[in-house]
């Protein structure tokens, strides 16, 4: 064999050997990572469809990211079958036609005939116009076979695992929505279990909550192409979900009277809720790679506008927990210092999740206006 022919067999079985590694650190181990080639292609195109959809307005911008997740599913499975399908051809094609029996009428140069025998051999077409005529040959064209015949099985797998993680989290996203007053309103959240003056049956949904998230993080330690789903509906989405986890436990800490509401307050539930939703953010952080403090990954607050913001979401809830009978926090101005700086604990990072994510701030928190982080039913439910 020349040495074009040497060089081209190598790179065709260093190629098959990329892509059986990209097929088992996607799609058969867990560690939230996709394999080299997934997760290229998976922040290419993400980095890319941000970059244009944040030129947009908002309801473009969320149709556009909306798009990215469901056609990144397929855009990896035919990657990594045009990529077999080269490594094959780069092993056929020194071969050409001396290993081959090639009608008359089929012929091309070698090349072309390489990769056209490679894909109806992967495909398991088998026209019979190209034939190999060698031992080496045929067991390399059972392999090939052998390869297609296990792909396609694992991508169809992989392809309903990751539609049943992403309707998992789904369900959970409903779970919170209408408590928190189809919003991102934790004031509303807990209002709505205030019943006979005392808080009914948190410590069960806090138990829950905490299972769900730990679910959601390990459905994207499983399947990290789901980082790159967007939903449309804002209370569908992950950083909607632990705003609304953290901000609980804040309003709880910083607003409640925690003397007449002891039990619910330093409730182990509670609390443990609260250590899964900053686990659960750290972790997808991590798995993203975000570097918070970068412009294009924090919410463009700046601190002059931080701290007004935040008070006046804490004084907007005193208020309404006062309306609806529910002892407040008696100093208020202690209530606001520790308010603020549980805030400044984990919102830069939530601030930076989300904006990676492709969501405004306020669309997440309603800071400014509650309203702003309302779904309308009008609106398309969408993945």
């Amino acid at each position: 064999m020349t040495l074009p022919g040497l060089f081209s067999t190598a790179l065709g079985v260093g190629l098959l050997g990329l892509v059986a590694y990209d097929v088992y650190a996607t799609i058969l181990h867990s560690r939230a990572r996709a394999g080299p080639i997934g997760q290229n292609l998976n922040r290419r195109v993400w980095w890319i469809a941000r970059k244009i959809a944040f030129r947009c307005t908002r309801a473009r911008r969320h149709l556009i990211l909306n798009a990215i997740g469901p056609l990144l599913l397929p855009a990896f499975v035919v990657t990594l079958i045009v990529c077999l399908m080269l490594g094959y051809a780069l092993i056929y094609w020194p071969q050409m036609p001396d290993s081959f029996n090639v009608n008359e009428q089929a012929r091309s140069p070698a090349w072309i005939e390489a990769f056209y025998f490679s894909g109806t051999t992967l495909t398991t077409l088998g026209y019979g116009d190209i034939a190999p005529r060698t031992t080496a040959m045929r067991l390399t064209a059972l392999s090939e076979v052998s390869a297609g015949f296990a792909f396609i099985s694992l991508a169809v797998t992989y392809l309903l695992t990751v539609t049943n993680a992403l309707e998992r989290k789904r369900t959970v996203a409903l779970s919170f929505y209408h408590q928190a007053e189809r919003g991102a309103d934790a004031a509303g959240f807990l209002r709505h279990h205030f019943r006979r003056n005392d808080f009914q049956g948190l410590e069960t949904i806090f138990a829950s909550a905490a299972r769900d998230l730990q679910s959601l993080l390990e459905s994207h330690v499983e399947h990290p192409v789901i980082h790159y789903f967007h939903p449309v509906e804002v209370h569908k989405s992950l950083p909607r979900m632990l705003f609304l986890v953290l901000e609980i436990r804040s309003v709880m800490k910083c607003c409640l009277d925690r003397k007449v509401y002891a039990d619910i307050c330093a409730h182990p539930e509670a609390e443990t809720l609260e250590e899964t939703a900053r686990y659960v953010l750290r972790q997808l952080s991590t798995f993203v790679n975000l570097r918070v403090g970068t412009a294009d990954e924090l919410p463009p607050e700046t601190p002059e506008t931080e701290f007004p913001r935040w008070i006046r979401r804490f004084d907007q809830t005193m208020t309404r927990f006062q309306v609806a009978g529910i002892q407040t926090q008696p100093d208020v101005m202690a209530g606001r210092r520790r308010y603020v700086k549980n805030r400044l604990e984990w919102e830069q990072q939530l601030g930076a999740f989300a904006a990676f994510a492709g969501y405004d701030w306020d669309e997440i928190t309603g800071d400014r206006d509650l309203q702003e982080a309302e779904d309308h039913p009008s609106e398309p439910d969408l993945v």
